[in-house]
């Protein structure tokens, strides 16, 4: 029986088809999106993949003989935008593959016309289970580098079910509260899969119109009539003046929490809020209890600089997704070596190759000297590219199987601490 593992490198009989380099460019689109839970980050993923097409070029001579096109970027200012004539105008021009950083309900009408024009698909945002169900056609172009909704609800249901605090809710009880997104909904979804068949439960769910949370006393009231182990915050930062309020609404006259639970936050609503406008009317401490958190390894000091190179303003902004953008852009080019071709099918077969092969390498540099020595020898050699995001492998469905994300907290002057990286793994 073959050993489990990486994959062995393998030679191939020499062949002019097989083994040579096309003589064309690879030609890469980029779709982002300037509103919602997208906002926050659209910059950082732009300025990320600008910058690993720099380093492709400028500093490692492109990719067969050719610099690597990186098309005009189109961004989405609005829902419910249709991107099929931008599609086919990208195809037109000879875009073969495309970063997509948009909302599930906006890729998922995208699909059509990516499948449709052969493009591959590597999105960097998304993380709803809608895009996997059967009546999404995505012709096996579709790879995702975050961690999927289900992967996050494990690690939020493990919290619940492993609460034994007395001034916390039931065991296994999990308050929600979220835009309300087809995103939004997938995750509770996925939570309650986790939580129903091991005695757990949502106690209480809000969602609410993207921008408009509401009556922020009254979503405290309503978490409160039901204390729960979890409470989960799927939104962005008008997180920090809900949990002022319910923070506030716990104390007893000693200014001490009666009522005190964990609370989890997604990438949006994970920033240094004192940093921003709403900080003198947070209560100290409010944000004591939350952890938040962001896809990716560690950042690195060299990431950062190459980011702050062209904006100051991502001291206060942050890194969020931009680790991606610039793996996305550089993992395409090494799909297309690995493939020798840049036709998104193919592109869209080498992806979870060039992170699972027998020769380890962190920059583009390094993985395709790997593979073009093997193919000067008339052989093939396999890459495995660990990048910006830390090490990653996909699943049988191209979303991430493996990987690394940041985990934040904040001290009770509600100042987010140093990132903790730590692994993840599909449930």
């Amino acid at each position: 029986m073959p050993s489990r593992g990486r994959r062995r490198p393998t030679t191939t009989a020499p062949t002019a088809e097989a083994l040579s380099e096309p003589d064309v460019p690879l030609v890469i689109g980029q779709i982002g999106a300037n509103y919602g839970r997208m906002a926050k980050f659209e910059k950082a993923i732009e300025v990320a993949i600008a910058c690993a097409r720099l380093d492709v070029n400028a500093r490692w001579d492109g990719l067969f003989g050719h610099e690597v096109e990186l098309a005009e970027r189109y961004v989405m200012q609005e829902p419910g935008e249709d991107l099929t004539t931008v599609i086919q105008e990208m195809a037109g021009s000879g875009v073969t593959c495309v970063i997509t950083s948009i909302d599930e309900e906006s890729l998922i009408a995208a699909m059509p016309a990516l499948v449709e024009a052969g493009m591959a698909v590597i999105d960097v945002f998304t993380s709803g289970r809608d895009l996997r169900t059967t009546e999404v056609q995505t012709a096996n172009l579709l790879v995702r580098l975050c961690p999927n909704d289900a992967t996050i609800a494990a690690q939020y249901a493990e919290v619940s079910l492993g609460s034994t605090s007395d001034k916390a809710g039931p065991t296994g009880t999990v308050a929600y509260l979220s835009e309300d997104t087809l995103q939004g909904r997938s995750l509770l979804y996925e939570l309650q899969q986790v939580l129903h068949p091991q005695g757990g439960s949502i106690v209480s769910e809000q969602f609410y119109a993207v921008g408009d949370f509401g009556d922020i006393g009254a979503r405290v009231k309503k978490v409160l009539a039901d204390p729960p182990a979890l409470l989960v915050f799927n939104g962005g930062e008008e997180a920090a003046p809900f949990l002022s309020a319910l923070h506030s609404a716990t104390l007893d006259g000693g200014q001490r929490p009666e009522v005190e639970f964990p609370k989890r936050l997604a990438p949006a609503a994970t920033i240094d809020y004192s940093q921003e406008p709403v900080a003198e009317d947070l209560v100290p401490g409010c944000l004591a209890s939350a952890t938040g958190f962001e896809p990716g390894d560690a950042l690195t000091v060299p990431h950062e600089n190459m980011m702050l190179n062209r904006s100051t303003e991502f001291l206060r902004t942050g890194y969020a997704y931009s680790q991606h953008g610039y793996d996305a852009f550089t993992m395409l080019c090494l799909a297309a070596q690995h493939a020798l071709s840049v036709e998104g099918t193919a592109l869209a077969a080498g992806l979870p190759a060039v992170l699972t092969g027998s020769e380890d390498c962190t920059d583009y540099e390094e993985c395709r000297r790997v593979m073009k020595t093997a193919l000067e020898a008339g052989g093939r050699a396999t890459v495995a590219y660990t990048g910006r995001m830390g090490p990653l492998e996909l699943g049988p469905h191209s979303d991430a199987r493996t990987g690394q994300m940041r985990e934040y907290t904040w001290s009770d002057a509600n100042v987010m601490e140093l990132g903790n990286p730590t692994g993840f793994e599909a449930a």
